[in-house]
């Protein structure tokens, strides 16, 4: 049972203040990402032509970063109408679950908070997660498809998401 939202890559001690050419798809229509900056996050449109993003490493902790991470999924999600943002009941659960399909991205797991229904749900990989609020869950396929997590040691981290829009399926809670 997996609680990340990402692919986690343990770097060790030495702490950059930012990792460059960290890969990413250079198709212009593959943004827009989601990644650590020196103070929050930041979205970004599109990788250089050679297909990289820098990103920032900063003192969050990932368990810390993933809830951040996810509302502002949720945030831009809903701006932007990608359709990833859905209520959890059994309805939107079965929209966000047609969502990743339109994608290719079958067999998802659902991560919950702690007072989600996880009744609502089909029988599926479940992992109850901390880091969400506590009437939220999230569907995520493969966390190499969503993005990585670098960890640094003492709460460093950097991070990239990049199939936010795609990838990460929101079931918002109230709360």
């Amino acid at each position: 049972m997996n609680p990340n939202l990402l692919c986690v890559i343990p770097h060790g001690a030495k702490r950059p203040l930012m990792l460059d050419n960290v890969p990413v798809s250079p198709d212009p229509n593959a943004g827009p990402f989601l990644i650590t900056s020196s103070r929050s996050l930041l979205w970004v449109e599109r990788a250089f032509e050679t297909g990289f993003l820098r990103v920032a490493v900063r003192q969050i902790g990932a368990q810390d970063l993933y809830g951040d991470l996810i509302a502002e999924i949720a945030r831009e999600g809903s701006d932007r109408e990608w359709g990833n943002v859905v209520e959890p009941t059994p309805d939107g659960i079965a929209a966000g679950l047609a969502h990743l399909e339109y994608y290719g991205l079958p067999e998802p797991t659902l991560l919950y908070g702690e007072s989600f229904d996880i009744g609502v749900a089909p029988d599926m990989e479940r992992v109850p997660v901390s880091w969400l609020p506590p009437s939220w869950g999230v569907l995520v396929p493969d966390r190499e498809y969503v993005g990585t997590v670098y960890l640094f040691g003492e709460g460093f981290v950097g991070a990239i998401v990049h199939n936010p829009s795609r990838g990460v399926v929101v079931l918002k809670g109230e709360g």
